[in-house]
């Protein structure tokens, strides 16, 4: 068995609690301790996946696929991520209208689910049926000869002179280390790359970040009923009127105007996109319990609300909320080249292009209220595109600044906030994961590192694998 002999210092930050605590555990605000130990080098492969959401296990079936040993990690015991640990109900958008964008990895999702009449619609979104999707994803691994490791978190990476020499993970079994030449962050909050010290941007310009949401499992729904009643979403005056009155006689504690909806995932099920819980920094430990907190409170809230004032809900109740907290935005890992808003605005192509995509900015309102709900909705519409149109994205947002062999794709990808509220959504997740593999696998085989890869060949072998390009 190799050891990784590991010294560095850790420094443990314990802020104030937000529940009132002043001290954390009786432990004082701050403390620092330094670790010196010896890990055991468990796993050596050729590439490490950090993240089994969607775009890290479209990494990792796409390196596995070329013939690259592959690792993928992931701290739950559920692939899919907000797919499926999350219950967010559909994918969204995956269609121009006239080409289906995600395709290669996105296409294999696809007919799976529609074999399992596990899927609804087509042009403007697919929803889903997740416990299917959780089997689908995991067959797609093991059938590509993906290893993969549940209940396994990072906790901290080796860097040296650019390079990730070693990750360092803790799981039930104890601390240990994996080696490998190509990592790829699918963390979704970029927590690799900015431990390797790849720079990023956070939120908006004030630090604001989106809201999230703890997408739910209802039972009971009358969805015949419901569709006569025409109260669905912030879209609905009706919806709007009935959320009024809830703000009014206190069933609804938050005014939040921006109300998404359901998906229905079955005759009497669908799944909520509810309810917002604002001023969560995911990348905070106890703001995400907070949010988590709150989220589950503000649904019981919700659950009175629908049974009240909402047709062919009388008998719903919620069935379950998901395991993981709906985060919309936290880091943008900066990269080679930033996608930026006049390439959104442009449908710009470019010559190290890895895929398309199309969703509309969808930055929801970090506060509540009814001014932010239509400022959002203006945003929304006005960037939205017509049929068939549809914005390049380049090799470069995947490559980190400053880290030589480390691929990030998912939501963290190098762009703006205006690119990171359309790409982020599990459509672009594919395409950013697919491109992201292709690479890694392309880096491991050839002895290079990611940058090191000829865009040309990337994209011919892409297209091998059913990648969509103009």
């Amino acid at each position: 068995m190799l050891f990784f002999l590991l010294r560095h210092s850790v420094a443990l930050k314990f802020r104030r609690s937000e529940i009132g605590m002043k001290k954390w555990n009786g432990v004082p605000e701050m403390k620092e301790i330094t670790v010196t130990r010896r890990l055991p080098v468990k796993y050596t492969v050729d590439l490490c996946v950090v993240g089994a959401g969607p775009a890290g296990i479209a990494a990792a079936v796409t390196a596995a696929g070329r013939g690259a040993k592959v690792l993928l990690i992931d701290g739950t015991a559920v692939p899919g991520g907000m797919s499926t640990a999350g219950l967010v109900p559909i994918f969204m958008p995956c269609s121009d209208g006239i080409h289906f964008l995600p395709d290669g990895f996105g296409r294999k999702v696809l007919d799976r689910l529609q074999s399992a009449a596990a899927v609804r619609g087509f042009k403007s979104g697919l929803t889903i049926n997740a416990e299917h999707l959780k089997r689908i994803y995991e067959d797609l691994l093991t059938e590509a000869g993906v290893d993969i490791l549940y209940y396994t978190r990072m906790c901290d990476a080796v860097v040296e002179s650019g390079r990730i020499e070693a990750l360092l993970c803790s799981a039930p079994g104890g601390n240990f280390a994996v080696k490998a030449p190509v990592y790829i962050d699918a963390t979704g909050d970029g927590y690799l790359a900015a431990l390797a010290g790849a720079p990023f941007e956070f939120g908006g310009e004030n630090g604001d970040v989106m809201p999230s949401t703890l997408c739910s499992l209802w039972a009971g729904v009358d969805y015949a009923a419901y569709r006569a009643g025409g109260a669905f979403s912030h879209n609905d005056d009706n919806m709007l009127a009935k959320l009024e009155e809830a703000f009014r006689d206190g069933t609804l504690s938050v005014e939040d105007y921006h109300h998404t909806g359901f998906s229905r995932i079955s005759d009497v099920a669908a799944v909520g996109n509810i309810s917002h819980v604002f001023g969560i920094d995911p990348t905070d430990e106890q703001s995400l319990t907070r949010g988590m907190i709150e989220n589950r409170r503000l649904l019981g809230e919700y659950e009175e609300f629908y049974r009240r004032r909402i047709a062919g809900f009388e008998n719903a109740e919620i069935a379950a909320s998901g395991s993981l907290l709906g985060v919309r935005e936290s880091r943008r890992i900066l990269g080679d080249y930033v996608l930026n808003r006049a390439d959104y605005d442009a449908k710009r192509d470019f010559p190290d292009e890895i895929g398309r995509y199309n969703f509309p900015a969808d930055i929801h309102p970090s506060h509540p209220g009814r001014e932010e709900l239509v400022a959002h909705k203006k945003l929304f519409r006005s960037s939205g595109y017509k049929t068939g149109d549809s914005y390049g994205i380049p090799y470069r947002i995947l490559l980190p600044r400053g880290v030589e062999n480390l691929l990030t794709c998912g939501r963290c990808v190098s762009c703006d906030r205006y690119v990171m509220a359309s790409i982020r959504v599990i459509p672009g997740c594919f395409i950013t994961g697919q491109a992201a593999g292709m690479a890694a696998g392309m880096a491991a085989g050839g002895g290079k590192t990611p940058r090191e890869v000829d865009p040309v060949e990337l994209r011919k072998e892409l297209r091998k694998a059913g990648a969509f390009f103009h």
